[in-house]
């Protein structure tokens, strides 16, 4: 039955108008649609009204579905949406009735590609929103600073290079494999991609896979209903994929997934549909997903440990997150970046010596981001100046088997050279070596203890050919 504000005159008005408008009941059953929502759906209002948003988003009419945001949210919603392969402005909003008590919700659906093709021209409004989002993004770093707040701190080639890549995938919703080592950051690269993407007002919820129990993942990720085994809770449980619908769910450690989970989390991928524990209708969620590991999943893959078709579905858009020791330019400024973040925690104004900063620059950090944060809090507490000295360090930071081998260089001063200058130039010399001995960036990565695309980007930035 239509609701009584849609009387024959209502419905004529309504056609007129060049947006889509769209109304459902409390169950999310199709209503009415005008006649500009016929052609965006492509579908006669026949073959909709009395459908369920569920039934019309399976068939792909439209994704993702706002009538079912707002009515599981109850509040206004905004979303990009997608129909027959044009992008859309869909807001929703929940209204009720106050003669009948009666809840109804109203879709206005606007054409956006034509609106922004025609005002603005595309090209200057994507440039001016380039600019509007840097400033924004400049504003963030700036709160980020004075909260301590984890960022991404980086000027190496190859850290500039992974930031570039993860501004122009963020807003699209194909799945991303993070790898590194131990320690890189790879939670916090995970979070900056939900930052710079158009999910940033919606969850980030980050499960690690290799902490959670095998039994518990399954209910933990795609949650239960009431009494659908011993122990449960008694009201069902609602899973992480759902806490986050319309934002980005990380999964940590993926090489760790159970194997016999692996073909419920592909369906999810392919269709965003999954099964609770204990039913029998498919849901489905709105939700990005951002994997991550440390493992080598393609080994893991011909142990017959991880599914072929699962690696494939994650690896849409990999992207490698290098070790320190292969971006040593990033040292120090994450050094000073945990010193300001901890200062201000701890209330002291501790500063690296400059007799202290060659040290942190050559040690090979073996833990990563996670060791250089641990090892400058613990400085930050213990030392009782507010300068770190060599005597503050760790002994394993001290010691070298043959220091002169490890710089590549003979004991030299600075000679007038910042410190940064100095260090390119003995990073310049081990290069320079290594290539007059080796002759192939296969084995001088493997001698240096770099990657071999770290050694080609170095003799670049060398100009060593």
């Amino acid at each position: 039955m239509n609701p009584i504000f849609l009387s024959s005159e209502i419905k004529m008005m309504l056609d007129q108008l060049k947006d889509g408008i769209y109304i459902a009941n409390k169950n999310g059953v199709t209503l009415w649609i005008n006649q500009t929502s016929e052609k965006q759906l492509g579908v006669k209002r026949k073959d909709i009204i009395g459908k369920t948003a569920d039934e019309l988003e399976a068939r792909n009419l439209f994704t993702p579905s706002v009538t079912k945001i707002v009515l599981k949210k109850r509040k206004t919603i905004s979303k990009a949406q997608t129909s027959k392969g044009i992008q859309y402005l869909a807001t929703g909003s929940l209204i009720e009735l106050e003669e009948t008590g009666e809840e109804y919700v109203i879709v206005h659906v606007k054409d956006i590609s034509e609106m922004v093709k025609n005002a603005f021209k595309l090209k200057k409004a994507e440039t001016l929103m380039s600019q509007y989002w840097n400033e924004i993004q400049k504003m963030k770093s700036e709160k980020r600073a004075e909260t301590g707040e984890k960022r991404l701190i980086g000027t190496s080639d190859a850290h500039n290079e992974v930031m570039d890549l993860l501004r122009r995938v963020a807003n699209f919703d194909a799945t991303i494999l993070l790898q590194g080592e131990t320690g890189v950051g790879k939670s916090v690269f995970a979070k900056e991609v939900h930052v710079l993407s158009d999910r940033r007002n919606q969850p980030f919820v980050q499960v690690n896979c290799g902490a959670l129990p095998a039994n518990l993942i399954e209910s933990e990720l795609f949650g239960y209903k009431k009494g659908a085994f011993t122990g449960a809770n008694s009201r069902g449980k609602t899973g992480l994929i759902e806490e986050a619908s319309g934002g980005t769910l990380f999964l940590d450690e993926i090489g760790e997934f159970p194997l016999e989970l692996q073909p419920k989390l592909l369906q999810f991928l392919q269709d965003k549909s999954f099964l609770p524990i204990g039913s029998t209708v498919l849901q489905h969620s709105d939700t990005r997903i951002i994997t991550a590991t440390n493992q080598d999943l393609l080994q893991l893959v011909k142990e017959k440990r991880f599914r072929e078709d699962l690696y494939y579905r994650l690896n849409v858009i990999p992207i490698e997150i290098l070790s320190l020791k292969e971006r040593r330019e990033d040292i120090l400024p994450l050094a000073h970046h945990f010193l300001q973040t901890y200062n201000y925690k701890y209330q002291r104004n501790v500063v690296l010596s400059k007799e202290v900063q060659p040290f942190f620059y050559r040690y090979n950090w073996p833990g990563n981001i996670r060791e250089l944060e641990n090892l400058i809090e613990r400085l930050v507490i213990t030392v009782r100046q507010e300068k770190i000295l060599e005597n503050d360090l760790p002994y394993h930071m001290l010691k070298t088997d043959d220091e002169s081998a490890l710089l590549g260089a003979e004991e030299e001063e600075l000679q007038g050279k910042s410190l940064s200058e100095y260090l390119d130039s003995i990073e310049r010399k081990m290069i320079l070596r290594a290539y007059s001995k080796y002759k192939s960036t296969r084995k001088m990565a493997e001698k240096l203890g770099l990657t071999q695309s770290a050694v080609v980007r170095r003799m670049k930035k060398y100009d060593i050919s």
